[in-house]
C-alpha cells in the first residue's frame, strides 16, 4: 500500500518559539491536546532521538514515537505509532510506523502551524484527519489565553 499525507494547518496568535514550546512541555500539552480525557499521560523528550508518548488508559488509545528532527522553533518530526487498547497498531504482525512533521511558519500576525502526517494506513475521512482537526482546533484558543 502506498503512503499518503494528511496536511492540516492552524494559525496561532503567537510567535514560532511560543507555538513550538506548546508542543514540547508535557504539562502544557495536557491543557490542550486531550483535555477531555484527564487521565492522559504525556511524556516528551524535546531533542532529536527523544521519546514521545501520549496515552489515555480511560479510552485505551494513544501514540508513541521518537523525535527524528528537532529544529527549534522551525519544525520537528517524529515517528508515530498508534496505540489502541494498550498495544501498538499492527499490520501483518509489524507495527505501523507513520511519520509526523510539524512546521512553524512565523508571520507578522502570528504563526502558521502545519502538521503533515504520512501513513500507509490512512483512510479517507478516517480517524487520523478527525483526530488532528480535533487537537489542532484547541491550539489557537490555548495560545491566545
Amino acid at each position: 500500500m502506498s503512503a499518503t499525507t494528511l496536511t492540516i494547518s492552524r494559525h496561532v496568535p503567537v510567535d514560532a518559539e511560543r507555538a513550538f514550546a506548546a508542543w514540547m512541555d508535557p504539562e502544557e500539552l495536557a491543557r490542550w491536546w486531550w483535555p477531555q480525557w484527564p487521565d492522559t499521560t504525556y511524556a516528551i523528550e524535546p531533542r532529536e532521538g527523544g521519546a514521545v508518548r501520549i496515552y489515555s488508559a480511560e479510552v485505551g488509545m494513544g501514540v508513541t514515537g521518537t523525535i527524528t528532527t528537532y529544529d527549534r522553533p522551525r519544525k520537528f518530526a517524529m515517528t508515530w505509532v498508534w496505540i489502541s487498547d494498550g498495544s501498538e497498531a499492527q499490520v501483518e504482525g509489524e507495527p505501523v510506523v507513520d511519520t509526523v512533521q510539524v512546521v512553524f511558519d512565523e508571520g507578522s500576525d502570528g504563526t502558521e502551524v502545519t502538521v503533515r502526517h504520512t501513513s500507509t494506513e490512512h483512510v479517507e475521512g478516517g480517524g487520523a484527519e478527525q483526530g488532528w482537526n480535533d487537537v489542532l482546533d484547541r491550539l489557537p484558543g490555548h495560545l491566545s489565553g
